[in-house]
């Protein structure tokens, strides 16, 4: 019974994480108007995720325009 109460605490924590990535990367995308590169550098800077947490996370950027 211990392991299921382990492996729904691990989903849980998965998911805030994933909440919390999306909405810092909808904060400096909304705010800073930054683009793909620009967040992924912002989130290098200040969190430790790498890019093979956010891809398993399905957490995916907007993409660059010149606009």
């Amino acid at each position: 019974m211990k392991t299921t109460k382990n492996t729904k605490r691990t989903k849980i924590d998965a998911m805030r994480m994933k909440d919390i990535i999306a909405q810092l990367t909808d904060i400096i995308y909304i705010l800073c108007n930054a683009k793909k590169s620009n967040i992924s550098i912002i989130l290098d800077q200040f969190t430790n995720i790498t890019e093979e947490e956010l891809n398993s996370l399905n957490i995916f950027f907007p993409p660059d325009t010149d606009n």
